[in-house]
């Protein structure tokens, strides 16, 4: 068994471990570099003896025999035979029984051989340093290699390799790719396990996040930016994301209980997709670009990998804020019992720990960072000053409506029963819908409508609601182009109301008028209704908000942009949106004349909610109304003229109380 050695004798392991990295990350260069056949040979024969070596080497911490050593030159020299023997390819470009090229199957050597070489260099390395011992044998093997792979002697010989292969090939990179790659880097030395300590664990996560919720806003900035991007780009972003996604679940499973395997499996996805750019950068600067907007299901696992990212980033703060009670300590329903009871509790368990973390403080938080920052970088895009005053309503409404005062001011006896500040969309409490919490929630329709008579929904949908915030960054307004060239979102889309809408709403607000009478029959004692234990009008709110918003918001490429509108799911937006059509809100423009000359239809072309007879009825009217008609200013930004402009409350005051003139 391996004893724990003192600082001094750890001394010559980290000069051998800094030595290798250096080593290795040049070799990897050189493998970069590669032209011909003949070229890969050196790097790959090298990187076959490290490989063979570090194996040999763990090997003999188990069994320690001499004869090991003997073995290794053995092999060695069977290595270095069948590299001298080996036939040339005419060129790297040619494919092996037609299926892949030769310059791959050598890349793929590369990162398998610097893979197995750093797994096994870490896991001696743990070994002679005491991080891990052989105490558990053969049977012990996994555990130890994945204590040994999460550990500092794998991760920061990883970011260290990793960091200086990027400064060798650092202006072979586009220059706006950069930041994109040093942020892996960070990612990957903030390796919350690579330091046993609670300080580090904590410092690394907190700081990874960042980087991470740093990373995501610039990476969607980058995608908005660049309309045509090169495939390689676009498989190297989609793999990046599949590496996060992993490693935000792996933390959530380490958090909770203690088991690194998961995160292990990020670290190595996340370096082989760095190794595999490191290698052929050649192929971020293909000339095969590609339109991502033309692009429905790469933009939809994008959204997806992102989603599972955040989601799981959400619940390790959540973690880190209030412990792993937060999750161990959830109600999950018992799915013992027949077939149809063990469905249905699988699926109440699934709902409520989806929504816990969907609507947890921290997830909120991180959301509204993330998806703000794409609002602020879109306001200084924006013309109109009344749009940007909204943008910023926006943001400011999120930070108090959605985050401050419910999660950091009112306490929770207090938000139980204040719904219009606690729950988001108005429909439902933490608790029962008593006599208290009735009176709560018909105050907030009665102020909600009235605020969306006088002023229009967009007081909801593009300010108060946490879906304006979602959907009107840079990146994810600019996938408002699925709304014409999906088949189902020009079917949603429309300027009347689908019938799928019509459908979808009625059974919405069915399924929330019987949960609330449910709820009150039960609060007051006539009944004994639940769904699990779970009050029925809060358990829907979790449903409709916490869970099926999200999955309309993943699926954006093939149902569009503001689905929560078009789809009719939003019992609290329809509400709204019904008192707005009667109410004083208007979309005008100043000359009718105008439109009509107008070649573009600019104004139709840019909104979310697919009302393209926006210029049909300026022409006949001068002034617009829809039941869709969010308020969101994209119409009146786009317009080439400038003559469209918001009419509400303000300007009906201004219309009736202004003074005359003498002359009139």
């Amino acid at each position: 068994m391996v004893k724990d050695l003192d600082f001094g004798t750890l001394i010559p392991l980290w000069v051998i471990a800094v030595v290798m990295a250096v080593f290795t990350a040049w070799l990897v260069k050189k493998g970069s570099e590669i032209k011909t056949f003949k070229d890969a040979k050196m790097p790959l024969f090298l990187l076959s003896m490290m490989t063979e070596m570090f194996i040999t080497a763990v090997i003999y911490l188990y069994y320690p025999t001499f004869a090991l050593f003997f073995i290794s030159m053995i092999a060695m020299f069977g290595v270095l035979l069948a590299f001298l023997t080996m036939p040339e390819p005419e060129t790297l470009d040619k494919t092996i029984a037609g299926i892949i090229r030769v310059r791959s199957v050598i890349n793929a050597l590369i990162i398998a051989l610097v893979t197995v070489s750093e797994v096994f260099m870490g896991w001696a390395f743990a070994l002679i340093g005491g991080a891990v011992s052989t105490a558990g044998g053969v049977q012990g093997i996994f555990t130890t290699v994945t204590q040994s792979a999460s550990s500092f002697w794998f991760i920061f010989m990883m970011s260290s390799e990793m960091a200086l292969t990027l400064f060798f090939i650092r202006n072979r990179l586009p220059k706006a790719f950069r930041l994109i790659v040093v942020s892996q880097v960070i990612v990957m030395i903030l390796a919350p396990t690579a330091i046993a300590n609670s300080f580090w664990a904590n410092f690394s996560l907190a700081a990874g996040s960042a980087v991470m919720i740093f990373l995501f806003i610039y990476i969607l900035e980058f995608v908005y930016k660049n309309r045509a991007i090169s495939s390689g780009i676009l498989n190297y972003l989609l793999f990046l994301m599949l590496a996060y996604a992993i490693m935000m679940v792996g933390q959530f499973i380490w958090l909770l209980n203690g088991d690194v395997s998961v995160f292990v499996l990020s670290i190595i996805v996340e370096m082989v997709v760095y190794f595999l750019i490191v290698l052929d950068e050649t192929k971020l600067n293909s000339l095969s670009l590609k339109r991502w907007q033309s692009m429905p299901y790469w933009v939809f696992g994008l959204l997806v990998l992102l989603s599972v990212a955040e989601f799981f980033m959400g619940a390790v703060l959540d973690i880190q804020a209030y412990g792993t009670g937060y999750f161990t300590g959830i109600a999950f329903a018992s799915t013992s019992g027949s077939l149809l009871q063990a469905i249905g509790a699988g699926f109440y368990n699934f709902i409520i720990f989806f929504g816990t973390i969907s609507l947890s403080p921290w997830y909120l938080i991180m959301m509204g960072v993330e998806m703000g920052a794409l609002v602020a970088l879109r306001i200084k895009f924006t013309r109109e000053l009344e749009t940007k005053i909204m943008f910023v309503l926006m943001i400011l409404a999120y930070a108090l409506y959605t985050v401050f005062i419910p999660v950091f001011m009112l306490p929770d006896e207090v938000l139980s029963q204040t719904p219009w500040l606690g729950w988001t969309m108005g429909i439902g409490s933490s608790g029962a819908i008593g006599p208290t919490v009735l009176l709560a929630l018909l105050g907030t329709f009665l102020i909600s409508g009235i605020l969306s008579f006088l002023f229009g929904s967009r007081q909801l949908c593009s300010v108060m609601c946490m879906a304006p915030l979602m959907y009107q960054g840079t990146t994810i307004d600019a996938m408002r182009s699925f709304n014409e060239t999906s088949r189902l979102g020009r079917r949603l889309l429309t300027n009347k109301m689908s019938s799928f809408f019509k459908v979808a709403a009625s059974a919405v607000w069915v399924s929330l008028l019987v949960a609330g009478v449910l709820s009150y029959l039960s609060s007051v004692g006539i009944l004994d209704f639940s769904v699990f234990g779970m009050d029925p009008a809060f358990f829907l709110y979790i449903f409709y908000f916490g869970f099926l918003w999200y999955v309309l918001w993943m699926l954006m490429p093939f149902v569009g942009t503001y689905a929560c509108v078009s789809t009719g799911m939003c019992g609290w937006g329809t509400f709204n949106q019904c008192i707005s059509r009667v109410g004083l809100f208007k979309i005008k423009v100043k000359d009718k004349d105008v439109c009509v000359r107008c070649p573009t239809w600019d104004c139709a072309c840019v909104c979310p909610t697919g009302l393209t007879d926006l210029p049909s009825e300026f022409i006949a009217k001068g002034e617009y109304r829809n039941y869709k008609c969010i308020g969101c200013g994209n119409c009146i930004q786009a317009c080439p003229y400038q003559i469209m402009s918001f009419y509400d409350m303000r300007h009906w005051l201004r219309e009736r109380f202004r003074k005359k003139r003498p002359s009139e």
